[in-house]
């Protein structure tokens, strides 16, 4: 063969790549992840055979399958496992979560073991481990789609995916070392792993630390730094791969703990690189291990007889009920039209349970027909499961802006929502009294009535709060609820202290304390440096606005502000970075998580909210 011949096959799969999702965008019901699977099937040894795997096309997919993996580490939300602030409320879907995921693990045993003894499976702890797998990848941006990862629901249902996703890929790693290596010394190499993952951590940590007491962020230097984290987040990936394999170990775990590590230094302060990684990963490997799965599926040994493609039936009812029916313990949380639908939404399988059947199948724990159903109900369920969920949870009427919430139906209350009300907020008010609800609706705003404002509060998607407003005119209730409220999540809590004494206690609850007593003394000193600055706040409804928007899409992301094509009436006052502020200029680049204060009309400010968040 000639040098360039040998990238021809390269060549295809990457045409293929760049075809694929235009093909599909008005097919939105066909995860772009199954088009690929199925293109390569097309092209590969059970369609038109135009391309076989090569030692080129195999390297670069085992590195997309890693970058699979570890992108699936950096979705960790480790506040979900090990949360923080008072109360920590978090219990009850952690437990319903752990229950769950062991009653999947105890139903695939049992089908496993009872196909095995029917002589159609061989292994039945690899199998019913396989069957145990979900896909958070899927599960994730379900539930952000449709704003219902804050609560109690969504909680629940994305700790069972997590749970699912990481204790199966330890569970395999340690059956194939035990498979491979019998009960020795050998088995302790897998902890390692989890050692090195935590000197990665606090190594980062210290660095982090000492970057910061050294230096501040500068916003021209924004760029650079950002591309330097890109380049240590792949060499983390690399590292952890090259010991897995030092140690004997499944890649897939040590490419997971890299990125787990990474969601962990993010948390500790570090500038989000998650869209850049994403952008390599799903721009260019991730897609080239998934057509190169369809090119090796093996369609005739998966339709050569009936005993496979009834092996392949078992597996895919399986595959939904030993999600469906552990998944009634969801009705601990949630009413049963949220428990079903959890249940389907777990039932989506994609880039584990490929992976691990690809495990079975290069250790002979599996044949080549398994491997094929296996790659089938990663196909069905990642297109079934997020359809039977909509379906079940049926989208509301979706609201132009998130809410701003109020506790306390008093005349602060009130007045303070028909200012939001004037700035085209919309308002919702938290309320248990019959009296108070009535008074609120009368004065024409949304009321959520709970039996208490624990109650109210854990019904709330977190996701579409923008602020939390404790107004009532008791201190003590006002401190309790502002605690419940941090502990839920809701990033933005703003209390009444009518005691300065206390005011410490809020404080240190996280909470966005606001005293008449001290600090209108505050504003009007303000006031007296910035005498234009009463015109800004007292300015009627046609003049200009502030407003605070954090940036989340990824197409503004990484960009110059000259290069966004803000409307001239607009303003961008600041850019706050990891807490700190940067003043903003045309070659200033905005990264994730940016929250810019803008000046400017409202109807330009709404829009320009719309597309950057």
């Amino acid at each position: 063969m000639q040098p360039n011949a040998a990238f021809l096959p390269l060549l295809l799969v990457l045409l293929l790549a760049f075809l694929v999702p235009p093909l599909l965008s008005r097919v939105r019901w066909l995860p772009g992840i199954v088009g690929e699977i199925l293109a390569g099937l097309v092209i590969g040894r059970s369609g038109l055979n135009l391309v076989s795997p090569d030692v080129t096309l195999d390297f670069l997919a085992e590195v997309g399958l890693a970058f699979l993996m570890f992108l699936a580490g950096l979705e960790i939300d480790f506040s979900l496992i090990f949360p923080s602030g008072p109360g920590r409320r978090r219990v009850k879907p952690f437990l319903v979560a752990s229950l769950s995921f062991a009653a999947t693990v105890t139903a695939a045993g049992f089908l496993s073991l009872a196909l095995v003894r029917r002589g159609w499976a061989d292994d039945p702890w690899m199998l019913a481990l396989i069957l145990s797998t979900t896909s958070l990848g899927i599960v994730l941006p379900v539930l952000k789609e449709r704003n219902l990862s804050g609560g109690a629901f969504g909680q629940a249902v994305l700790l069972a995916a997590l749970l699912a996703d990481f204790l199966t890929m330890f569970l395999i790693t340690v059956y194939v070392a035990l498979r491979s290596s019998g009960l020795s010394l050998d088995i302790l190499l897998v902890g390692l792993l989890f050692v090195s993952a935590l000197v990665a951590y606090r190594f980062g940590v210290v660095r982090g630390r000492r970057r910061r007491a050294r230096h501040g962020l500068l916003g021209e230097l924004a760029a650079a730094a950002s591309q330097t984290r890109v380049h240590a987040a792949v060499a983390l990936l690399m590292a952890f791969i090259i010991l897995s394999n030092f140690l004997g170990t499944e890649m897939i775990l040590g490419a997971f703990l890299a990125g787990a590590v990474l969601s962990l230094l993010n948390r500790a302060g570090y500038e989000p690189t998650r869209h850049r990684l994403e952008g390599i990963g799903f721009g260019f490997f991730i897609p080239l291990f998934f057509i190169t799965v369809g090119i090796r599926f093996n369609l005739p040994a998966l339709v050569g007889n009936r005993q496979t493609l009834a092996l392949a039936g078992i597996f895919l009812a399986a595959a939904f009920l030993i999600k469906i029916v552990p998944s009634l313990l969801f009705r601990f949380v949630v009413g049963w039209r949220e428990t079903f639908a959890a249940g389907f939404l777990m039932s989506a399988r994609l880039s584990l349970i490929i992976a691990a059947a690809g495990i079975g199948l290069r250790l002979g724990i599996i044949d080549d027909a398994a491997n094929a159903a296996f790659i089938l109900v990663a196909a069905v369920t990642s297109t079934l499961s997020p359809l039977a969920f909509n379906t079940l949870l049926p989208p509301g009427e979706k609201k132009g802006h998130r809410m701003i919430s109020i506790c306390g139906v008093n005349s602060m209350g009130l007045q303070v929502a028909r200012d939001l009300r004037a700035e085209l907020e919309r308002v919702v008010f938290l309320e248990s009294d019959p009296t108070e609800t009535a008074h609120a609706r009368e004065a024409g705003f949304e009321v959520l009535e709970g039996p208490s404002p624990t109650e109210q509060l854990r019904s709330l998607d977190r996701d579409a709060v923008r602020a939390i407003m404790v107004l009532t005119s008791d201190d003590a209730l006002n401190l309790d609820i502002s605690r419940q409220a941090a502990a839920l999540g809701f990033k933005r809590v703003i209390a009444l202290v009518n005691r300065p004494a206390g005011i410490q206690e809020f404080r240190a609850a996280g909470v966005m304390p606001f005293s008449p007593t001290l600090h209108q003394t505050a504003l009007l000193a303000v006031l007296a440096r910035n005498p234009e600055l009463y015109t800004l706040l007292t300015s009627p409804k046609e003049g200009p606005h502030t407003r605070e928007i954090i940036v989340g899409n990824p197409l503004v992301a990484g960009r110059l502000i000259r290069d966004l094509g803000i409307a001239g009436d607009l303003l961008i006052l600041s850019v706050v970075r990891n807490g700190q502020a940067l003043v903003p200029s045309g070659n200033t680049r905005v990264e994730a998580g940016d929250m810019l204060t803008v000046l400017g009309g409202l109807a330009e400010l709404h829009k320009l909210a719309d597309n950057f968040e």
